[in-house]
């Protein structure tokens, strides 16, 4: 019986201590339904299957683990997995995460993903978490580990600056009233100028906007991170679950703005966005457009995302401090090969950063297109 199988009619809970348990690799077929599953939870989205299959096409590997016996599992684990061999790396972002409402992660779960990943080769293990009792766990369950991040890509730039995380209110008079008074004045100028706000969540529908997103980047002097197609398969993955939205902001017919919007059970996590020079108003119109519309939908906060530069003035308006994350964990694996890793690899690896990473956006496009 898979996982997925059994939880859809079973409830999570106490871990029955005649029943031998460990971690166990989900398969192919159970992972849509276990983008349910976790919905159910606090599981961040960072944990979702469809967040992290697109992954694939970049060369990263997800794996995803659950913790418990198959009729009540209690925990879940997504590995990101580059490299191989000896030095095989793997990445979980804000995981992991236990499927029992207000309950920790049992802490022998954590030498148990150890054992697994050293079965499987792993160099080390990086791991970020919005809650430092799991990562204080993660490092006393651990032989070796060290505060910071060993692997200088795939970063979880949110644990760098910050997220700007709005709390959503029961009326649209309480959630003014605690914006600065320019989102008010921004708001009676975009009615003015008389913008229209759209929804959508097809991947087809981000494809018509995306060159507003590549040239508000160009003159933010900002960059996309990922290429449309993986967007795209975000969408795909997310849509069949209605954890995706699509929002726009027109004039006169013509669309000057665009949110694109991930959720998880309590937080819709704005991606991207994007605006027309000349219609700077419409970013204010179109986050708080979305929000509302995500709270209609039963999400409890607006995640604006990092941000670093320019970006934390705007955010700013909306609240004024951003959520800090603890630091990332290294746990070492492989101390040899870990040793040869700080003093060969990383310093060039610093360097080779962008030509990597525009490798890895050329790969994701040209899989996407084969497929």
């Amino acid at each position: 019986m898979s996982f997925a199988a059994s939880i859809s009619g079973t409830k999570v809970g106490s871990i029955d201590s005649s029943v031998a348990v460990t971690w166990t690799e989900l398969q192919g077929q159970d992972l849509c339904a276990w983008n349910d599953v976790l919905f159910r939870t606090g599981a961040s989205i960072h944990q979702y299957p469809f967040w992290n299959e697109p992954y694939r096409h970049m060369g990263v590997t997800p794996h995803y683990l659950v913790w418990g016996a198959p009729h009540r599992p209690n925990a879940l684990a997504t590995i990101l997995t580059v490299g191989a061999g000896p030095i095989k790396i793997g990445m979980v972002f804000r995981g992991p995460t236990s499927l029992v409402e207000g309950a920790e992660i049992p802490k022998e779960s954590f030498s148990q993903l150890f054992a697994w990943a050293r079965v499987k080769d792993f160099m080390f293990l990086r791991f970020t978490h919005s809650d430092p009792d799991v990562l204080a766990g993660l490092a006393e369950a651990s032989e070796s580990s060290l505060k910071g991040d060993a692997f200088p890509y795939l970063l979880d730039y949110s644990i760098l600056s910050g997220d700007y995380i709005i709390e959503q209110r029961a009326s649209d008079e309480e959630m003014l009233a605690g914006f600065d008074r320019e989102v008010r004045r921004k708001l009676r100028r975009a009615a003015e100028a008389g913008y229209e706000f759209g929804s959508d969540d097809s991947p087809e529908a981000l494809e018509q906007v995306w060159r507003l997103y590549q040239q508000c980047a160009r003159r933010k002097q900002f960059r996309v991170e990922r290429p449309l197609s993986f967007y795209q398969e975000l969408m795909q993955g997310a849509r069949l679950n209605r954890l995706t939205r699509l929002y726009t902001v027109r004039v006169e017919g013509k669309i000057v703005g665009s949110t694109l919007i991930f959720r998880d059970r309590t937080t819709a996590h704005c991606q991207l966005a994007a605006f027309e020079a000349d219609h700077r108003d419409s970013a204010t119109f179109l986050h708080w457009h979305s929000m509302r519309d995500m709270h209609r939908m039963g999400v409890e906060r607006y995640n604006l995302g990092p941000g670093p530069g320019s970006l934390a003035r705007f955010k700013s308006m909306f609240t004024p401090h951003p959520v800090q994350y603890p630091s990332p964990l290294t746990v070492v694996l492989k101390e040899n090969w870990f040793r040869l890793w700080r003093k060969a690899f990383i310093p060039a690896a610093k360097r080779l950063h962008p030509m990597v990473r525009r490798l890895a956006m050329q790969r994701a496009a040209l899989s996407r297109r084969i497929v």
